[in-house]
């Protein structure tokens, strides 16, 4: 079985290690891929390595050149080892779908979409209705299958829970005699969800110099967080982060993940910080079945600054329960969020879509 991952700029640029796994452990599974990615330039369209060969494509353009760049991507298919012959399409982000069908009606093969947020549901059940092609959908957490089924139950969604590697024993945070370190981790497309969170972290860890905080570039450019810590006298114990994502190492040292956008897309980080024992501050549980209150992580569900500022604090003050919500963290995600299970249902789906010869 052949498999081709098509992924817009938004999932590459958040997603690209997953991307990978996915790729990889697909390879191990029989199921040869090809990884099509957008053009982004030389500086951001990194190899993911020899055993996830890609092919970059142009995103940008008019509706009526998708058939154009469908056809560029099949060229160089073709022109890439002769292989123009595949059985599934498998699309990753929303502003891939389109491409994603072109490609699916050209080579006549079944399409599987990503449903990574509950927002894409009303698309997906209008998609569903209207294609030419056999298509399923696949949900990266259980919550988002819910939300599907009551919306229409004839959409055809199946789970596929993102896995991502954990450690064999769980990383103590909070150590003694050494700094605290917090990841605030935002989309930003929420200013005052966002605003909120990073207010009522400022207000906790106000006048500690002990404490510093961490945040993606993206969220403080769109949520004007460098102004308002400025403004809070805070910009020593600030640091902004370009590409977070990408530099996953750092985010995954911290003691502290807060998460206030959970209700949004699903992102594999929380997923890793979670594994690496961090203690998770969210904003809700109704996008993650992982977050479970008060055992798995603290959640904030009056997103007020007052709130996210008591529920942090306390964890400081506290730092056996949140190494105790950070250990619970560790151990739910080794066990629900294998790679092998992720793979394992990807493979299922497809398998619905072309049986695999026993």
């Amino acid at each position: 079985m052949r498999a081709l991952l098509i992924v817009d700029r938004l999932f590459a640029q958040h997603e690209r290690a997953m991307l990978g796994r996915t790729s990889i452990g697909l390879l191990d599974e029989g199921i040869e891929t090809r990884l099509i990615v957008p053009d982004l330039g030389e500086t951001h369209t990194a190899s993911l390595g020899p055993l996830v060969p890609q092919i970059n494509y142009k995103d940008r353009g008019l509706s009526f050149t998708l058939k154009i760049r469908a056809a560029n991507i099949i060229r160089k298919l073709t022109t890439d080892r002769g292989l123009d012959q595949w059985d599934i399409i498998h699309a990753y982000g929303g502003q891939s779908w389109a491409l994603a069908y072109e490609l699916a009606k050209i080579l006549d093969t079944s399409l599987v979409i990503e449903v990574w947020r509950a927002g894409l549901i009303p698309r997906a059940i209008q998609f569903q209705r209207q294609s030419t092609v056999q298509c399923m959908f696949t949900a990266p957490d259980r919550s988002i299958e819910r939300a599907a089924a009551v919306a229409d139950a004839r959409l055809p969604i199946q789970v596929a829970p993102w896995g991502v590697p954990v450690p064999s024993s769980p990383r103590m945070i909070l150590k003694e005699n050494k700094g605290i370190s917090i990841v605030l981790q935002s989309s930003g497309r929420d200013r005052t969800g966002c605003t909120a969170a990073f207010d009522g972290v400022l207000d906790a860890i106000a006048g500690n110099e002990n404490i510093h905080l961490f945040v993606n570039l993206h969220a403080a450019r769109r949520s004007g967080l460098w102004a308002r810590a400025k403004k809070a006298n805070a910009l020593s114990q600030l640091t902004l982060i370009d590409k977070i994502e990408e530099q996953r190492d750092l985010a995954l040292n911290a003691d502290f993940l807060v998460y206030p956008d959970t209700i949004h897309e699903q992102r594999s980080l929380l997923y890793e910080a979670m594994g690496n024992a961090m203690c998770v501050i969210a904003s809700t549980t109704k996008q993650s079945s992982c977050l479970i209150e008060g055992e798995t992580a603290a959640i904030v569900h009056r997103t007020s600054r007052t709130q996210w500022a008591n529920t942090l604090r306390d964890l400081i003050v506290d730092p056996e329960k949140a190494r105790l919500l950070g250990v619970n963290a560790w151990s739910h995600i080794r066990d629900h969020r294998k790679v092998s299970t992720h793979i394992g249902a990807t493979v299922d789906t497809y398998s619905q879509l072309i049986p695999v010869p026993s």
